[in-house]
């Protein structure tokens, strides 16, 4: 039922489906400036509720030797959780063997999360960013 209720106030603001696009474009802008801040460059989306953001500027700056896998992508994700207490996504898991270097330099994040957890996410890259300088 609840289908059929946004489908009746699909031209009004409150729509479920008009807002979500709003508030998507909120915490889109929010994170990519928050992965900008820490020196990654962010691939800002036009849809959907994951950011890419490159990291490889940061890689010098990182120790993964305490990780293990093929990946640079695995390894700094796992980094990251790790040491951080931040979860991304290693994207080079969306591409076949051949292909999997293109995602190494790029970490994955979604961003359709309570305000809350993105600004916990800013205050652990804040402090991170603080670290590195």
């Amino acid at each position: 039922r609840a289908f059929e209720l946004e489908m009746s106030r699909l031209k009004s603001d409150d729509c479920y489906f008009r807002s979500i696009s709003v508030d998507l474009v909120k915490k889109r802008d929010f994170i990519a400036r928050v992965l900008g801040d820490v020196g990654m460059n962010p691939v800002i989306p036009e849809g959907g509720y994951f950011i890419m953001a490159n990291w490889s500027q940061l890689a010098d700056k990182i120790d993964l030797s305490s990780e293990s896998d093929e990946q640079r992508d695995y390894r700094f994700v796992k980094w990251l959780s790790k040491n951080r207490k931040l979860q991304g996504i290693p994207p080079s898991a969306f591409f076949s063997k051949p292909h999997k270097y293109i995602g190494e330099d790029y970490i994955r994040f979604c961003f359709i999360k309570h305000d809350d957890s993105l600004q916990k996410a800013e205050e652990i890259l804040s402090k991170w960013r603080k670290e590195l300088a």
